[in-house]
């Protein structure tokens, strides 16, 4: 998919919402009904007539009798079903999904646009609902818990520029390799091109919480580093390809600066410094860009605020680069 900018008010897209949920309230509601009725409508036939005659008048009913008249109450509950099931699918592909597409591809590819736009300090903003950081690049930093590509989901792309510092970021889910249905993370990834004014990490630096450490389990570097700041220690778990690089890394601004991210989050976060980038993945429970029908736009947009402040914070708080200079 190209990456989209294109402008829609909130009060457009607002209306595309209220039609969507509207469909999607008929959906679940049109298979009910057309059972109800079917099925009574096949109460109405003969047979079933003649059968509830004989129950009623208690002539010359046998528990034969009874077990015919059960089971074509059962074929017709049977059938009254599969029509409603049909009905479902048909209004599903042909009335529904249109209508949703419509509203989803606006909300993300650009009201989500203009809301990240609207934050200060952002620019040279482009999204791609389907596109995300590669599992490749995240598996070789070793980020994130989660070692299988066919149990990694990554989407809801976007990058550009806030102040000084480029960026990439994009919603990511990993789940356990043996468990499709157990996420061990659901957040958002943010990859800065830059940390320092002049230091880079000649090897990888890991950072996660310390609670965090069963999902990370055999998916650390070798060496384990234990830094002068036992708070931070007793916060969170470090381990790097080489110490000295790592401790050349985490100086005590840094260290400070890091638990300091953590407590404005109030989530999890793992960070990586490698070469002059800076990973995080910062845990979350909603996707900011899912479009969702039964809840208002301005509500909705909140996410996508959060989602640029995000990286405001990490920006401000973690990268050490001087923004204005003469």
């Amino acid at each position: 998919m190209a990456m989209i900018e294109q402008n829609i008010s909130g009060v457009k897209l607002e209306k595309l919402r209220q039609k969507a949920n509207k469909k999607t309230k008929f959906l679940w509601k049109m298979p009910k009904v057309v059972f109800i009725i079917c099925f009574l409508l096949s109460m109405l036939k003969a047979r079933n007539i003649g059968f509830f005659l004989l129950i009623f008048s208690g002539e010359g009913v046998g528990a034969g009798n009874i077990l015919a008249g059960i089971l074509m109450l059962l074929g017709d509950a049977i059938l009254s079903f599969g029509v409603a099931a049909l009905s479902f699918a048909v209004y599903l592909w042909i009335f529904w999904k249109k209508t949703y597409n419509e509203f989803n591809n606006n909300y993300k590819n650009k009201y989500a646009l203009i809301k990240i736009r609207e934050a200060p300090g952002f620019s040279d903003i482009k999204y791609t609902a389907k596109k995300g950081i590669s599992f490749e690049e995240l598996s070789k930093v070793k980020l994130l818990p989660g070692r299988a590509k066919g149990f990694f989901v990554s989407q809801d792309y976007f990058e550009g520029k806030y102040e000084t510092i480029r960026f990439r970021s994009s919603s990511v889910k990993t789940y356990e390799s043996n468990n499709s249905s157990l996420a061990v993370f659901e957040g958002q990834v943010i990859v800065f091109s830059s940390f320092h004014e002049f230091k880079i990490s000649e090897t990888a630096v890991q950072i996660f919480p310390k609670k965090q450490s069963s999902k990370m389990k055999g998916f650390t570097f070798s060496e384990k580093v234990e830094t002068e700041n036992e708070v931070f220690n007793n916060m969170f778990s470090v381990f790097a390809q080489d110490k000295h690089n790592a401790f050349y890394i985490l100086t005590p601004e840094v260290i400070e600066d890091i638990m300091e991210f953590f407590k404005l989050l109030n989530n999890n976060i793992y960070i990586v410094f490698y070469d002059k980038y800076m990973y995080i993945g910062c845990e979350q429970m909603k996707n900011p860009f899912n479009a969702l029908v039964d809840v208002a736009i301005e509500e909705q947009s909140k996410n996508i605020v959060m989602a640029a402040d995000i990286i405001q914070k990490a920006k401000d708080v973690l990268i050490h680069i001087e923004t204005n200079k003469n």
